[in-house]
């Protein structure tokens, strides 16, 4: 095995095909690890870093493993390395191993850092999936390589396993709250005219992406205002784009007499349905707009086949309510026992 660097933002374009066939082979995979949501990434925020993007390939060229790594804004040594992203709008981060390749993929890797670094390599990978094999696969060639490892759990993705019917998920709720559930959408079916709407043409996509952020701007949540920032709009608007015609993205809405009370921005990747974001018209909070838009995605989910509604990272209460159990996420870090000066990455 050998391993390529690239430094270039063409690399996404470069490795793109590539990529996506490397990612229909592994068992476990999000939306976060696909080439358009890194490129997105990285032409959005990645600008006050260093790319340092390793592809993995076998003595025939294939490609077994990719690590998106950067090195961060400020960081006191070039071999300070963290993965591509962020915990404001990445979920999940991964390095990709391809079975039944990942113990020669992460030690080459390993190698290939250890001996690029010399003696003061520093490897943050956080929002690691319970599902990675990078932890223990890292933890084992980082040791053996004389780093010292730290592995904890930083935050947790709630996650509903589905049935296969809506009346098979209430069955799994408590009756507590299958009752609350039932009741709020009872209520706000009385009070109002609803009607569901989801971004189906591509003519519609941009004026869809408007309307969704307004409504995140209007959300009483501390968390939504500071989320939305001119940055993460330009971020927000341009994901959109780059995932929906891959049918990855779901925006889906609540009308309340014709006027839009709540939106849900979704991914629909693989096997799994999740609530990415999302926002809501104060002035109809009484109805539980959130909790009735919610319940109607969990059930578009379920339509689809889909084997788990994940809601991300984040404990809200209401997750659980739904009948979401954790899935915890995890960060690597590792070090060299003593740094010295020497770096060559």
């Amino acid at each position: 095995m050998h391993v390529e660097v690239f430094t270039a933002v063409s690399a996404f374009q470069h490795l793109r095909t590539e990529w996506q066939q490397l990612l229909t082979r592994l068992p476990w995979h999000s939306v976060f690890h696909t080439p358009q949501w890194q490129e997105n990434w990285w032409r959005h925020f990645g600008t006050s870093h260093q790319l340092y993007l390793l592809a993995v390939r076998a003595d025939d060229g294939t490609l077994q493993g990719l690590a998106p790594l950067m090195t961060p804004a400020g960081a006191e040594t070039s071999a300070r390395l963290e993965l591509l992203g962020d915990l404001e709008v990445c979920d999940y981060l991964d390095i990709l191993l391809l079975p039944p390749y990942q113990q020669e993929v992460a030690q080459a890797l390993v190698t290939h850092l250890v001996t690029q670094a010399g003696d003061e390599l520093e490897l943050c990978l956080p929002n690691l999936a319970q599902h990675s094999p990078v932890q223990a696969l890292f933890q084992k060639n980082l040791i053996e390589h004389g780093l010292t490892v730290e592995i904890e759990q930083i935050e947790t993705c709630p996650t509903i396993a589905l049935p296969a019917d809506w009346e098979a998920y209430l069955a799994l709720l408590r009756g507590k709250d299958r009752h609350e559930l039932r009741r709020k959408i009872r209520r706000a079916e009385a009070a109002v005219q609803l009607e569901y709407r989801v971004t189906t043409e591509a003519h519609q996509l941009a004026a869809d992406v408007e309307t969704f952020i307004a409504l995140h701007r209007m959300s009483q949540q501390e968390a939504k205002h500071d989320f939305m920032t001119p940055a993460k709009t330009a971020f927000f608007r341009d994901m959109a784009q780059q995932l929906w015609p891959h049918g990855w993205l779901e925006l889906v809405f609540l009308y309340a007499d014709g006027e839009p009370i709540a939106g849900l921005c979704c991914f629909t990747y693989g096997s799994t349905y999740a609530a990415y974001n999302s926002g809501y018209h104060p002035a109809y909070a009484e109805l539980s707009s959130g909790i009735v838009l919610f319940a109607h995605c969990i059930g578009r989910a379920i339509a689809r086949g889909c084997t788990a509604f994940d809601f991300l990272r984040g404990n809200e209460s209401y997750k659980y309510r739904f009948g979401a159990t954790d899935q915890p996420l995890y960060q690597l870090l590792a070090r060299t026992a003593c740094p010295v000066q020497g770096s060559h990455l």
